[in-house]
């Protein structure tokens, strides 16, 4: 029996409301929107030929048949190969004006499988299986500043909040009036006017990290003279971590009154400060995926390929978990904890990839591919009448915020001689914010060496750079004006940074013909 999330309540109320909420930012990590459309998405396999060289219409990597397993057909010898990646990922982050540098690195199997081509009097018929990874996830962002606006705490203090049992437990929010019924931010209590804030310095890490791939097998022949097609059906796994280190603190000691009694003698003895919150997201997900292809020969120099890939349903298995400790300026510490588990479907949309290969001009080659992906089709489902609501809201959110996108891709290869071939290439993969300002350059080059006559290593680098806006935390803001006689109304806003990224993956993988 699956344990509710009080996460996935949050964040669908955020999205309940965003008609409300001019100032939220959809580009947030934590929002199911943002990850539904994150987890289903499909970048260039990660070996070192499919990275630079595009596989809708050109004989390329291993990885080639998740954009287009009709171009395996042009393999005419068998192999198995291992790949290694590693990823580094730097952050350049201005948020409230102060500049903070942060990164991080990970390493890892990037792709594993073989390739069989049968024996055959014309033409060919080839089959494979294995494993190619196509997405990572890695992101790291520092961050200090002082903040006169909000206070993570606003993030706590509202009905749904997943936080909003251990923020009332340690003195971070406490009842905003004498009635008892609506909860505040502790540094808003004790001033004359409801709602003032004095600011806090904040600083923090948010670590990203995660990767998505395929196990899979595909198939691909020669149907008739220089017309290939091909399938592939397979597993979409992949995993998602995002670990926050957050902590406010009362550097100027504004916050010196005697409100919080911390002895729980009766009297107040004592103020906040510094908070400290720590909170994990772990997820999990995997989907049958498949798509077919056709690749058509025009020359011995020219080829044209196009591929679809089918709309997919991911099966994603999230827990979250919290941590929150309050200082009070007596040196006392309060702590606590929550958890949860919850379960949740995305239905991702289909995929289409067309492709242009030139092959051997004097020793050049070239292979362009466009693919269109329509993010505003991407959909939720929790599983749950309970949350029918919240659903509908979602969506409807994924509907007015993402948009379609044609991503472009295009590579070069050289051969100097049999044994060495030398490549470059250069993808635009355009942001699948409606209003995002998040386009994503890359670049890459490599090589591929033979070691001897039936094994080869292949090298690349690929560089990726954007910059963004996105939420550094989303919070309730408060209209203090119904009060006495109803509770604030709340509208939702968001903390935000400008983010520069620059990540690198470097891949090597081992082919060995036989």
């Amino acid at each position: 029996m699956r344990r509710i999330s009080k996460f996935v309540l949050f964040v669908a109320l955020i999205i309940i409301m965003a008609g409300n909420t001019l100032a939220q930012n959809p580009n947030n990590a934590l929002l199911y929107s943002s990850q539904a459309t994150l987890f289903g998405d499909q970048g260039p396999a990660s070996d070192p030929v499919s990275v630079i060289m595009p596989g809708t219409a050109f004989k390329s990597g291993f990885g080639a048949f998740i954009d287009n397993p009709a171009s395996m057909a042009l393999h005419r010898k068998s192999f198995g190969e291992l790949g290694f990646s590693y990823r580094t990922v730097e952050e350049d982050a201005i948020y409230l004006g102060q500049q903070r540098l942060l990164d991080d690195s990970q390493r890892g199997i990037s792709n594993f499988g073989f390739l069989y081509s049968l024996p055959t009097l014309q033409g060919s018929f080839v089959f494979g299986a294995g494993y190619t990874q196509h997405s990572i996830y890695n992101r790291a962002f520092g961050f200090r500043a002082r903040n006169e606006n909000s206070t993570i705490t606003d993030k706590f203090k509202f009905s749904g909040s997943p936080y909003q049992d251990i923020a009332f437990n340690t003195f971070a929010t406490d009842f905003g009036d004498e009635f008892e019924d609506w909860d505040e931010s502790i540094f808003r209590i004790g001033f004359d006017r409801y709602g003032d804030f004095l600011g806090l310095r904040q600083q923090g890490e948010i670590i990203q990290r995660g990767y998505s791939g395929e196990y899979s097998m595909f198939f691909a022949t020669e149907f008739q003279e220089n017309l290939m097609i091909g399938g592939s059906i397979g597993l979409l796994s992949g995993r998602f971590r995002y670990n926050r280190v957050f902590q406010e603190v009362d550097e100027f000691n504004d916050y010196n009154s005697t409100i919080i009694d911390s002895n729980d003698d009766g009297f107040g003895d004592t103020d906040v400060d510094n908070i400290l919150l720590d909170d994990r997201l772990r997820s999990s997900f995997a989907g049958f995926r498949a798509r077919v292809g056709i690749l058509y020969k025009l020359s011995d120099n020219f080829q044209v390929g196009a591929s679809y890939t089918f709309p997919t349903t991911i099966e994603v298995d999230e827990i979250f978990d919290a941590n929150l400790r309050t200082t009070f300026n007596n040196g006392v510490e309060f702590s606590d904890f929550t958890d949860s588990e919850f379960s949740y479907k995305v239905k991702y949309p289909s995929r289409t990839s067309l492709g242009l290969g030139i092959v051997n001009l004097s020793g050049l080659s070239v292979s362009l591919s466009a693919e269109y992906v329509d993010y505003s089709k991407t959909r939720v489902d929790y599983g749950s009448s309970e949350f029918f609501e919240d659903e509908l809201a979602e969506n409807d959110f994924i509907e007015s915020e993402f948009r379609s996108v044609w991503s472009l891709r295009g590579g070069a290869s050289y051969d100097l001689s049999p044994e060495f071939t030398l490549r470059a290439g250069y993808s635009y993969l355009p942001g699948r914010f409606l209003n995002g300002d998040d386009d994503r350059s890359v670049y890459m080059i490599g090589a591929g060496f033979s070691l001897t006559r039936n094994i080869r290593l292949e090298l690349a680098a690929q560089y990726t750079e954007w910059d963004e806006q996105s939420a550094v935390y989303e919070y309730a803001q408060y209209n203090y004006s119904p009060l006495p006689d109803n509770i604030p109304s709340i509208n939702f806003r968001s903390e935000d940074a400008a983010r520069s990224v620059e990540r690198w993956q470097v891949l090597g993988t081992l082919r060995v013909n036989f």
